[in-house]
């Protein structure tokens, strides 16, 4: 029987269904989650897809061993039917294999009969947490879609994010608890940060060869920052734009990215487009100005041949100047589709020699000599070294893009 305990289902308050074909256990849980949200029950895995189908369900409690349909069924097709509901598992008959299964179709927690209250509420805060966090991510990402004409890739990342338990754990995590979340400012810069860095990850996504180009070009760009004792604030904002600083690539065609050869002069603009969408990605994201100029402008050369707005010189903003060569010494030393990863000693004679030409020349000194006296394997952070030597026009073309 369908029972629904307030009506009709404030916008603020979500929806939970318990699924549990013991009267007891059904009720208590019932009783134990009304107070907060809205709640339904159903005694079996066929009365639940009957409400699932009819309703819009936030979560899911779930027991395993039930007549009909089965939990752990009624698990799979959860998660292949109903995109974004979350899952707990509250059972009585639960086992390593159980849990493990669970787990591989991206159940949010896994808790024993007899059930105690505080951790039901709690698991139940976390894995609503986890669904606002992932929404807010899809919404965002579909925005971007929009706005860039990209539709079709935005809903090939948000797939891969629904396939890959890390980064369900890693998106769902973000929000998780908030209840409880620090509300002093350096909280709240942190639970900032952990957006803006799964949001990189998940951007990265669809191009295998971008996988942790973002992490490492942020990392890089914190040892130079560092090194040239630039203020917390200073270093935060190139940190958090080392993240982002590709964003905008997610409205560039794949095929384009990936490409060996030259590209024509339309393929090339719509390469050039990605630093200004970018920008009008992460504006709504309230993020310093420092950020989003960085962002705009980490392709800009010294000499003023850079794009999207040839400045030069001391015109470009310090954050881009940094992050730009940071992000060519990392797509110098990864593998591209169509190259090995130059060595590290290449990318240091390219940067040296392209100072003051593309580079800010003190900055690429100041980097040079990082590369040089850092307690830091540089290296084993990039990926695995290529051919000791290069032709000049490749890495030039590298440093371009």
């Amino acid at each position: 029987m369908t029972h629904i305990t307030s009506q009709p289902a404030e916008p603020s308050r979500a929806r939970i269904l318990v699924v549990d074909d013991e009267f007891g256990p059904r009720e208590s849980l019932r009783m134990i989650l009304r107070p907060a949200y809205d709640v339904l029950t159903a005694s079996d895995g066929s009365e639940a897809l009957e409400i699932l189908r009819s309703t819009p369900i936030d979560l899911v409690t779930l027991d395993l061993n039930m007549p009909g349909v089965q939990g752990e069924e009624l698990m799979r097709v959860i998660r292949r039917e109903f995109r974004g509901v979350e899952v707990i598992v509250i059972t009585g008959y639960g086992s390593v294999e159980s849990a493990v299964e669970g787990l591989r179709y991206g159940v949010c927690d896994y808790i024993q009969k007899p059930f105690d209250v505080v951790k039901v509420l709690s698991a139940v805060s976390r894995a609503l947490g986890s669904r606002r966090a992932r929404q807010q991510l899809t919404d965002f990402l579909h925005r971007l879609g929009t706005l860039c004409g990209r539709a079709e890739e935005v809903d090939r990342i948000l797939a891969q994010v629904e396939r890959s338990p890390r980064l369900r754990q890693r998106v769902g995590g973000l929000l998780a608890g908030l209840d409880d979340a620090d509300p002093s400012e350096e909280g709240e810069r942190a639970r900032r940060a952990n957006f803006l860095e799964v949001l990189a990850e998940t951007i990265e996504c669809q191009h295998e060869f971008m996988r942790g180009h973002a992490q490492r070009t942020s990392f890089y760009a914190a040892l130079l920052c560092d090194r040239l004792s630039l203020s917390p604030a200073e270093q935060e904002h190139v940190r958090t734009a080392g993240f982002l600083h590709d964003v905008g690539k997610v409205g560039v065609p794949s095929e384009l990215l990936a490409r060996a050869g030259a590209l024509d002069p339309r393929e090339r603009q719509l390469v050039e487009r990605h630093p200004v969408i970018g920008v009008s990605l992460v504006d709504p994201l309230g993020l310093a100005s420092e950020v989003t100029m960085a962002i705009r402008h980490h392709h800009e050369w010294w000499d003023g041949r850079g794009y999207p707005d040839g400045l030069f010189g001391n015109q470009i903003p310090l954050a881009a100047r940094i992050v730009a060569i940071t992000d060519a010494f990392d797509a110098m030393t990864s593998d591209r589709p169509y190259r090995k990863a130059l060595s590290q000693a290449v990318a240091v004679r390219e940067i040296r020699a392209f100072a003051g030409v593309q580079f800010d020349p003190e900055l690429a000194k100041e980097f040079l000599c990082l590369i040089e006296t850092s307690d830091v394997d540089l290296q084993l952070l990039a990926a695995s070294a290529g051919p000791p030597e290069a032709p000049a026009a490749a890495a030039a073309a590298e440093r371009a893009g």
